[in-house]
């Protein structure tokens, strides 16, 4: 009884210690999730912000930034974004007086590139195909679109565009 008792004991510790490991995992894997989400806001609010910069003509001071985003956005959210962008190469500053002014290094087309190109990569792994199932799988592409998409990248074979 004895033996029994203490190979069942070992057995119930081997899979304390199986879930214990699975449970670190799986909070490891939700701060990653947690850490993509916060990533996807912080590009989605630094998308804003240059779009409001190039609604001004690519150029705008920190307060026009802040009104054409449509929402509020603390002062130190908005400089944060703004020294993100400046870092990343997309925005460059001046001081106009007392006032910061923004001007856009990149043009629309070639920021959606780049920035696609990071959300692709770190979400999907740079696997175009995952992201389109993903898409379709959370309802976000019709079938019209699919059909778009298909007749797009026969063109693209094609070599027409």
């Amino acid at each position: 009884k004895l033996q029994e008792y203490e190979e069942t004991k070992e057995q119930v510790l081997a899979l304390w210690n199986q879930l214990e490991e699975e449970k670190t995992q799986l909070q490891v894997d939700k701060d990653q999730l947690e850490a993509d989400k916060a990533d996807l806001e912080n590009q989605k609010s630094e998308l804003d912000v240059m779009l409001a910069v190039w609604k001004q003509g690519g150029e705008a001071s920190t307060p026009e930034i802040g009104e054409s985003l449509g929402r509020a956005l603390t002062a130190s959210a908005l400089h944060s974004y703004l020294k993100r962008l400046e870092e990343k190469g997309f925005l460059s500053c001046r001081k106009k007086g007392k006032v910061n002014v923004y001007t856009a290094l990149v043009t629309e087309a070639d920021y959606r590139r780049a920035e696609s190109g990071a959300v692709l990569e770190k979400l999907y792994d740079g696997s175009l195909k995952n992201f389109a199932a993903a898409l379709w799988d959370g309802g976000k592409l019709s079938g019209d679109e699919v059909r778009e998409l298909r007749s797009y990248l026969e063109e693209l074979e094609r070599g027409s565009r």
